[in-house]
Formats: structure tokens, sequence, C-alpha cells
């Protein structure tokens, strides 16, 4: 045990390790981080990089991948399957050009994120952006009910000032014939699937849902025909450098859009 905290207490001191987000660090990384590591160069020397778990000789495996092993510094990519509470060990051995070496360990406890995405639609309920097109196909009515704008905001908490940026997945669902474009504010962009944020600001998400279905008098007599619900849903989300949502799943937010149910017009 005394040479254990001896170690651990050089390896603190001769150590660096860069901290690149939030509650995470080098010697706490949070499941999917990567951090840093560093030691001083010297003139002729060799490096090689290991991590081990759980003790000093059981390797870490795909747990920790190291970018480079034999560099005085090195990024090293902890798994976002890691468990929150385990220990695990960076080891660096440093040969000189005479073929002797020395070693160094730094003791590392994984740490839960405290990186979340929060998905707000801005209306619980919407109408339509125009009034109903009406036109005539011979003597038959036909209803065009256009487009119409619904709202969503993502909100990230638990994010650092030290770095810039996230990431996650976007998906909206809405009925058949119905067609979305979608545009962000400023400070992002999507790219298959996948919306990349610039900065650690909240994201608004601006859908235009085109309803292309034609009604008539027969297909919408009870004036709910156009009525629908467009889903949003966020997923997968990461910080810059790699930290996973410490909430799992998927976050929706949804919009009912609708016009007043005006029935077909009745006579005697």
């Amino acid at each position: 045990m005394k040479k254990l905290l001896i170690l651990s207490v050089f390896a603190l001191v001769l150590f660096t390790s860069n901290v690149v987000f939030g509650q995470s660090t080098g010697t706490a990384p949070s499941p999917g981080a990567t951090h840093n590591y560093t030691v001083t160069t010297h003139a002729g020397s060799t490096y090689l990089w290991t991590v081990t778990k759980s003790n000093l000789t059981t390797t870490a495996g795909t747990d920790a991948v190291i970018s480079s092993s034999a560099t005085p510094g090195t990024d090293i990519t902890w798994a976002a399957g890691v468990t929150v509470g385990t220990w695990y060990y960076v080891h660096l051995l440093e040969t000189d050009a005479a073929g002797c070496s020395n070693e160094k360990v730094l003791p590392v406890q994984i740490t839960a994120s405290p990186f979340t995405l929060a998905l707000a639609a801005a209306k619980a309920t919407s109408c339509y952006n125009g009034a109903v097109s009406v036109s005539l196909n011979g003597n038959d009515v036909q209803y065009d009910h256009g487009n119409t704008t619904v709202v969503y905001t993502v909100t990230p908490s638990g994010l650092s000032n030290s770095y810039a940026g996230y990431s996650f997945n976007l998906n909206l669902t809405v009925p058949a014939n119905y067609s979305p474009t979608v545009a962000f504010s400023a400070n992002a962009s999507i790219t298959a699937g996948v919306v990349t944020v610039t900065d650690n600001a909240p994201v608004t998400i601006t859908y235009t849902i085109d309803n292309t279905n034609v009604y008539t008098n027969t297909t919408d007599a009870t004036g709910t025909a156009a009525d629908f619900v467009a889903t949003a849903a966020i997923s997968a989300g990461k910080t810059i450098n790699g930290v996973s949502d410490n909430e799992t799943g998927v976050d929706n937010g949804a919009t009912s859009v609708s016009r007043p149910h005006t029935t077909g017009i009745q006579t005697n």
C-alpha cells in the first residue's frame, strides 16, 4: 500500500493531463472522452504508453485507445462503455539511448459525465401558415392546406468554457405525404442526420412542413383530415471530444398542427 501511494504521488506530480471537458479530466475521464497525456521530452529517449485495468498488469484492451504509443505525448480515448468508478492505470516507459529505462504510472478513475441535452417544442399546438387554398376539379371542390412551421430548441448543460461544440442525431416523424425542410440557427448544420454545433449555446431547429395532400368534401367531411403531429427526436449526443450525453435513450418534442374542425356544409 505504501509503495502504491508513493507511486501515485510521483505520477500525479510528473505527468500532465489537459482538461478538455468540464468535470471530465485526464485523471477522472467521462465515458467516451479523449484526453492528452504527456511527459517531458528527453533527446535520444524512446517512449511506450500502455494502459492497465483494475491493477498494474491486466491490459485495458479496447477500454482505452491510445492514439500514439511511442511518443512523449499521446491522446487516450476512453470507451463509451467503460463503467463509472472503475480504476485504470496509464503507464509510460521511457528508455534512453544507453538502454536505461524508467517507468511512471498515473491512476485514472472513470467519472460520470455531467453533459446532457434537452429537446423542447416551441409550441404544443400550431396552425398552418396561410389560408386554405380552394380550387375546382370539374365540379369537385378541392382543399390545399399548404405548409406550417414548427420550431424546436436543443439546450445543452454540463459543458465547459475550455472547448466549444457538440453534436446529436436528429429525426422528424410526420405522416405520409408531409414534406419537411429544416433550417438551423447560425451555430449549427446537419449532414446525414447528424447535427454539428460549433459552440456551447442552444440550437434552434425550424421545420417548414408542406402538406402535399389535396382534400375534398368527401375525404375531409369532418374538417380533421389535415390534422397531424410533428415529432422531433434527438439521440446520440456527444461533446466535441466524444463525451456522451449522460441521459440515455431518445429525447422527443411534439407539436400538434390543426385548423378549426369545420364540417361539410349541410342544407335542407
